[in-house]
């Protein structure tokens, strides 16, 4: 339905999200994509009879059981249920949008497909997206807009930390932000600390960019005790195949030069630290 430039378009020109199905726990897909969203500028109205708060968020039992005042706000309608499902959310949606001039856009999660809803929200004007996912493409397009842009960030935070971020307390080098790792020289990094997190990530992986904060504010606070650094596995394939990195993000907690554990996946700070204390 939706080709690159309409995908792009939608992310541009909607900032309102409405997402139905979304999950009260953070495992799950639905959640990690709203919290992405959320975290990137976008308005998030869960949508989940049975919760009653999702990510700081009121919950609605369905898009026509919300106040009229946040009705009018909706732009995209995110879907996180079965493709059986999808016909009666997109007749709610083609319902606010004779009402309100909005929603514009009916968005169907990776797996999620109804050929029938998609040609009747068609016919009503909208934008459709199916077997995409948002945090995905969001992150997808971005990479590509702003790889060479990152790429010459990341060379000028190593000379910025050299210069800057790496102070020496007697015979150690404190390191407050995140360092490059690369396939030539892993080994001889991950062998110079006692503790390093190595976070695992590409450039076009929503989650990558998810958990990177997270990363960047670990490194922090973390300063002194552990060491992180950045593995860009498209850039370092053959560090990734030896440590049989098989989904992204995958964060590697090294001691003394050998993996002792590992995270994979989007998770929050505290587990995280977590991880990181039963090996301090």
């Amino acid at each position: 339905m939706s080709g690159n430039e309409a995908i792009k378009n939608v992310f541009e020109r909607y900032k309102t999200v409405a997402v139905v199905g979304v999950s009260r726990d953070s495992r799950k897909d639905s959640h990690q994509v709203a919290e992405y969203l959320k975290s990137n500028g976008y308005s998030i109205i869960p949508i989940n009879p049975f919760a009653d708060e999702v990510l700081g968020k009121k919950c609605y039992k369905s898009l026509l059981d919300m106040p009229e005042d946040l009705q009018k706000k909706i732009e995209v309608v995110d879907v996180f249920r079965p493709s059986q499902d999808v016909p009666p959310i997109v007749d709610q949606a083609i319902e606010l949008r004779r009402k309100h001039g909005k929603p514009d856009v009916i968005w169907m999660q990776l797996g999620i497909v109804n050929e029938e809803a998609a040609k009747r929200a068609v016919e009503a004007g909208f934008t459709v997206v199916m077997d995409k996912c948002m945090m995905i493409e969001h992150g997808r397009l971005s990479a590509g807009e702003d790889l060479e842009l990152e790429q010459i960030r990341a060379k000028k935070m190593q000379e910025l930390m050299k210069r800057t971020g790496a102070k020496t307390t007697g015979q150690k080098e404190v390191l407050s932000a995140p360092m490059t790792v690369s396939d030539a020289d892993f080994d001889n990094v991950v062998q110079q600390y006692p503790l390093m997190l190595i976070d695992c990530w590409a450039a076009w992986c929503g989650p990558c960019r998810m958990i990177t904060p997270i990363i960047d504010e670990l490194a922090k606070d973390y300063a002194g005790k552990v060491v992180f650094g950045k593995l860009n596995v498209d850039e370092n394939p053959k560090t990734a195949m030896r440590f049989d990195v098989m989904s992204i993000p995958t964060l590697l907690i090294m001691k003394n030069g050998k993996e002792v554990d590992r995270i994979i996946g989007a998770v929050p700070k505290q587990s995280i630290e977590a991880k990181l204390r039963r090996h301090m």
